[in-house]
């Protein structure tokens, strides 16, 4: 049993995700140690917004291009860069006219989220491959960077939010360039161009999930400086760095090798058989993953960052609740994306967006009872989501594999 879950795709996945986490949450705990609250609240709401920008910004041409690996060519290039603008644009006016981030930020987050757009694009074109290795660095590399970013802060002494956004901007434009001009290079060989009616059909199709998703992800992150403020928002960014970063890599990393695997088998048997590993997979790393969160967290919260966020028990448990049903969401949803029908893909899409309406109004009435409120009334939706895309996953495998 062992054996089988090493070779587990979603193991290795989870674990190339896990590197990336751990540079991700050493990062956020650096930064939160060594710049003001209201600076690291502002870094925290800057990656909250390119989360939901390299979600949208695609337009869901990463789920196409994962299901009918499409030629890299100018007709994909420019349908990725078009949809990743208009979406830039939009990120960059909330960012400023909602949010009343500075100019600076404002012009990097336009640039942020054009590059973390189109390289989820070409991430998914790795993974149509099966270049996992290649795909995980393209995607985690982010992470490493703003680690860096943390430490030379850190050596220098620069407490400067626009020095951390300027280096995370240029890390995803720069890794979107090299990810395309390899890409175009080396796995054109005997695909097709792509359908632009097919892309817009299914892309948007998929972009419902995906929106709905991130945006109850980073729902926390995008609402608690309206309800609460930025020093709260610090807060919530140091528990998730370090409580919930190891759900958010699992979570990730099941659906990065799950769907192209599901894709690729010939039978229900087969498609059973790898269901079993990844899930398993998830099952162990997730427990191990609460080990370590019960042993490690208080040190970090009470020790290494000197007590300057208040954090109990109370928060840390419903983080673990959430990041589980985070974890089971994701598993879910990814089966669906890769065997359910456009008519599944819109059904769970409208499931999402109800789940986030669900959100807002319980985090309305959480937010009366400080941050474990706003994270409870979240946990709600994350369980109703949950819920009904495992209904719709067994309903999508079962049509798949019907006639098999």
């Amino acid at each position: 049993m062992l054996a089988r879950l090493f070779r587990s795709e979603a193991l290795k996945s989870a674990l190339g995700f896990a590197g990336g986490g751990v540079g991700f949450a050493l990062g956020n705990i650096l930064l939160a140690k060594i710049l003001s609250p209201a600076a690291f609240g502002v870094v925290a709401l800057a990656m909250a917004l390119n989360q939901f920008g390299l979600t949208f910004g695609p337009f869901g041409l990463e789920v196409v291009a994962n299901r009918h690996r499409p030629r890299v060519d100018r007709r994909l290039a420019l349908l990725a860069l078009t949809a990743a603008s208009i979406t830039a644009v939009g990120i960059a006016a909330i960012a400023g006219a909602y949010y009343h981030l500075s100019a600076a930020i404002v012009a990097l987050m336009l640039l942020m989220v054009v590059g973390s757009a189109t390289n989820r694009v070409c991430i998914a074109l790795f993974q149509g491959e099966n270049q996992f290795r290649l795909a995980m660095f393209l995607s985690q590399v982010h992470n490493y960077v703003l680690l860096l970013v943390a430490v030379v802060a850190a050596g220098l002494a620069i407490q400067s939010d626009v020095f951390v956004v300027t280096i995370v901007t240029a890390a995803y434009v720069l890794s979107s360039a090299a990810g395309w001009w390899w890409a175009h290079r080396t796995i054109n060989s005997g695909r097709d161009r792509i359908n632009t009616r097919l892309a817009l059909h299914e892309g948007m199709a998929a972009l419902g999930i995906g929106v709905a998703v991130q945006l109850l992800s980073q729902f926390e992150r995008l609402a608690i400086p309206k309800v609460g403020s930025l020093p709260m928002l610090a807060t919530y960014a140091v528990l998730a760095a370090v409580v919930g970063s190891p759900f958010r890599m699992l979570q990730a990393g099941t659906s990065f090798s799950l769907l192209p695997r599901l894709r690729s088998v010939s039978d229900a048997a087969a498609a059973r058989r790898v269901l079993w590993r990844e899930g398993a997979a998830a099952m162990a790393v997730s427990a191990a993953s609460i080990v370590v969160i019960l042993v490690a967290a208080p040190w970090i919260f009470s020790s290494l960052l000197s007590g300057k966020y208040v954090i109990g028990w109370d928060l840390i448990w419903v983080s673990i609740a959430v990041g589980m049903l985070k974890v089971w969401e994701g598993f879910s949803t990814t089966i669906v994306a890769a065997c359910g029908s456009a008519r599944a893909l819109v059904a769970i899409s409208v499931l999402a967006w109800v789940c986030l309406a669900v959100a807002a109004v319980s985090m309305v009435y959480g937010g009366r009872y400080g941050l474990v409120g706003i994270l409870y009334g979240v946990g709600l939706a994350w369980v109703i989501l949950a819920f009904g895309g495992t209904a719709l996953a067994v309903r999508s495998f079962k049509s798949r594999f019907a006639a098999m």
